[in-house]
């Protein structure tokens, strides 16, 4: 019986065509197998799935606290593929406990970072741009029926000239920092290599993070969570900030000590925050983030785009090639 591919009746019904060319031109061919939720395999046939693309058609409707019923069938089926190889998977952070697993079991698994990039970037601006410019007032105002201009202590500072340190420089850091540079703010990147890079004024590696913080405006998260990165921002480092500063993080939530951030924005340490992510998903109804006039809130949502599902098949189908014809895999994960 040859070697099944797991990929959802979705993407075979949409992007058939590309998909039996790259298996019909490849070496050692690989068979499809078709995903449903219903699917049911015996061991058998588990047992003959080399490869796998958890879509994000599959996984729509996860929350960081459970799996949708499509995703909890596939990954039933994926535990019982015992030969599995390779998984692509649609999102671009690698942290999730499943991948893990999948990577100790000596699975090859690739992401699709770049899928969201520019959703993801354009949404922390459009926070960052929003909260800069005083849009929660006008719109609380509006909601009031009140007319409102902001005066005085209210009034704004220039966006052109403030700076943005910028922790993380991959696809969505990139893109952040391109967009912020042409609004005319100064772009910081931390990350470990300083070699100079577009759209970044200046690059600096980690260590150097608590002499950056006194002089940042905003300071954007948008690096992974790894052992490094949790609570990389915590009361400490946010007492370094300087007052009126704001923060933005798309990353993870763990990446800021969500007690301390709640703390400093509500004493006035942090003057506002643009936040997607948290550190309980969805976030509960009682969190006093709700309330708070200072930050904008998105449910994990930052990568809400019509393109970015075709754009995650397409790193999908160019990695398929790839695997078939033994090349290397774009976006391949590994064990910290």
């Amino acid at each position: 019986m040859p070697p099944k591919l797991l990929v959802s009746q979705k993407v075979i019904a949409e992007f058939g065509p590309r998909l039996r060319h790259i298996l019909d031109a490849a070496p050692g061919r690989l068979e499809v197998l078709p995903f449903t939720p219903a699917l049911r395999l015996s061991d058998r046939d588990a047992g003959n799935i080399e490869a796998a693309y958890y879509s994000r058609d599959i996984w729509e409707g996860t929350e960081k606290s459970a799996l949708s019923p499509a995703a909890q069938a596939f990954w039933n089926t994926i535990d019982r593929a015992g030969n599995l190889k390779w998984m692509a998977v649609y999102s671009a952070g690698m942290d999730q406990q499943r991948y893990t697993d999948a990577l100790r079991r000596g699975v090859r698994l690739t992401s699709s970072a770049g899928a969201q990039s520019e959703a993801v970037g354009l949404a922390c601006v459009t926070g960052v741009l929003a909260l800069a410019r005083g849009v929660p007032h006008w719109l609380a105002a509006q909601q009031r029926r009140t007319w409102s201009p902001l005066r005085g202590k209210d009034v704004p500072p220039d966006i052109p000239g403030q700076t943005a340190l910028i922790v993380g420089m991959g696809y969505i850091g990139k893109v952040i920092a391109r967009v912020l540079r042409a609004a005319g703010m100064k772009t910081i990147g931390i990350r470990r290599n300083t070699a100079p890079a577009e759209h970044f004024d200046q690059v600096f590696a980690p260590p150097a993070l608590d002499s950056l913080l006194p002089s940042c405006d905003w300071l954007v998260i948008a690096c992974p969570l790894t052992p490094d990165t949790r609570h990389l921002i915590d009361a400490r480092r946010l007492a370094l900030m300087k007052p009126g500063a704001g923060i933005a993080n798309i990353a993870r939530g763990e990446i800021i000590d969500e007690a301390a951030l709640l703390h400093a924005l509500q004493s006035g340490g942090l003057r506002h925050a643009y936040l997607d992510v948290f550190n309980t998903e969805p976030l509960p109804q009682d969190s006093p983030f709700w309330a708070l006039p200072n930050v904008l809130i998105s449910p994990h949502n930052a990568g809400a785009s019509t393109g970015t599902y075709a754009r995650g098949v397409e790193i999908f189908l160019g990695n398929l090639a790839n695997y078939l014809n033994a090349q290397p895999l774009q976006n391949e994960a590994s064990l910290a």
